[in-house]
């Protein structure tokens, strides 16, 4: 019988935390494994010598010594910057892959209120009496345009899926170049990143979907938000590092894009002085967009799901 031991927390958001429900569902998905969960650091600790597998936010660099029989690490996050250090070879580490269908939502709701004037128009629901003459030049449609992926791995594979429905045509970027999913047609197409900028003048809504390593620093600076047309928005709900963010209040500010919706930021929280914060046309979330009540639900089930290919 494998021995799971369960250390996630989280102080401020409930739907990040490990709670009895989720113990519930996993053993009756795994009924052949023992499972421990922890509440504090210190009982976590206590348990590492008897685990086979741990599911964790992190995990303490010193913490392998303890956990000698230690073979799987999962961690419900899809960042592999939450998980930093060098575990021994016997140890196995998976990050998770359900968060896409969550934050392709989020990105469909924030270009769906772009589009359609939803947040223009909460706007100027306190500035105007009945702002329709206000709301009409920017009032746009979805379908027949074009929506640039710029990390098209899981994440930017559900959002594509989710967007193509609305007749738009997608472009995806990635670092090597696949074969068209399937839920794509002729006119879409998957393109490496050194064939981006040529068609960063026909992208209407360009979405970041990047992980947070050092080949994604500032990959969207002043140069290629130059090469986007005037109307076109971005979106980002990969990694902050991925966007020059100097560079896109000055396009913001200067009117060179229509808008920017951002969940991630460099440093987080966003500072109070980032001029982000009161920037035109600029819409922040606190990094949740993959925030959902069962965010939990979908992390025990790839649990699952994984354990019975490694194990079954």
């Amino acid at each position: 019988m494998k021995t799971i031991g369960v250390f996630i927390p989280h102080s401020r958001v409930s739907a990040w935390r490990f709670a009895f429900r989720h113990k519930e569902l996993l053993a009756r998905l795994l009924p052949d494994t023992q499972i421990t969960v922890c509440e504090s650091k210190d009982d976590f600790e206590k348990i590492l010598p008897s685990i086979r597998i741990a599911l964790v936010w992190y995990f303490k660099q010193e913490w392998y010594a303890k956990a000698g029989q230690l073979e799987w690490l999962v961690t419900p996050a899809a960042g592999r910057d939450f998980l930093r250090t060098k575990p021994p070879k016997r140890v196995a580490v998976h990050n998770c892959h359900f968060h896409g269908q969550i934050m392709a939502e989020t990105v469909a709701g924030m270009i769906l209120a772009h589009c359609r004037g939803i947040v223009k128009a909460y706007e100027l629901q306190t500035k105007a009496e009945w702002p329709q003459a206000e709301l009409e030049s920017g009032l746009t449609t979805l379908r027949g345009k074009t929506v640039t992926v710029l990390g098209f791995g899981s994440i930017g594979q559900w959002i594509a899926r989710l967007l193509k429905p609305f007749g738009v045509r997608i472009i995806g970027v990635k670092r090597n170049a696949i074969t068209l999913p399937q839920f794509l047609d002729s006119g879409d197409k998957i393109i490496t990143l050194r064939d981006m900028d040529s068609e960063l003048a026909q992208t209407d809504h360009l979405v970041l979907a990047l992980p947070g390593d050092t080949g994604t620093d500032k990959i969207v600076a002043a140069r290629r938000l130059g090469l986007l047309p005037r109307h076109a928005a971005v979106y980002n709900v990969g990694r902050g590092n991925a966007i020059d963010e100097d560079a896109l209040y000055s396009a913001l500010k200067k009117g060179g894009l229509a808008a920017a919706f951002l969940d991630v930021f460099r440093q987080e929280p966003l500072a109070p002085e980032s001029p982000l914060r009161t920037c035109p046309n600029c819409y922040l979330m606190p990094h949740v967009s993959a925030l959902a009540p069962n965010y939990l639900d979908l992390f025990v089930e790839e649990v699952a799901r994984e354990y019975r290919k490694k194990y079954c």
